[in-house]
């Protein structure tokens, strides 16, 4: 059985994130998410900055878009643990286990109160578990 857990924000005042969306509601897999509202958080509040695309899917090409964003933060129903190792390890933060509309999602957020749950990522189900397919 999987947890709740409530999202602490980063450490500081201010921090740029991105929701991972299809539609108004929180994309399930980030690895083929192409769109994102991006927010910055200004101690307890998130206001939305832009939407942005992504149509270049490659985990590689994922992080030099963040970052060309400024994103520091990203939040979504779910992600390949290789995808989020890579993101994180070079410093973009990967919340998974996100459900909702994506307006509810940041303001929930950026006050503290956002609740997720951590899964494992089940879209591969033929990847043999090594992390590098995704």
């Amino acid at each position: 059985m999987t947890g709740l857990t409530t999202v602490p924000v980063s450490g500081t005042e201010e921090e740029r994130f991105a929701v991972a969306h299809e539609g108004e509601t929180v994309a399930p897999h980030l690895g083929s998410c192409i769109d994102f509202a991006v927010f910055d958080r200004l101690g307890s509040e998130a206001r939305f900055r832009e939407e942005i695309q992504n149509m270049m899917l490659a985990p590689g090409y994922m992080l030099l878009f963040f970052r060309q964003h400024g994103i520091e933060t990203v939040l979504v129903g779910n992600s390949g643990e290789g995808l989020c190792r890579a993101l994180e390890k070079n410093g973009v933060r990967v919340v998974r286990g996100v459900e909702g509309g994506v307006g509810d999602v940041a303001r929930e957020y950026a006050a503290g109160r956002l609740v997720a749950k951590d899964l494992p990522c089940t879209v591969h189900d033929a990847c043999a578990g090594c992390g590098a397919c995704h």
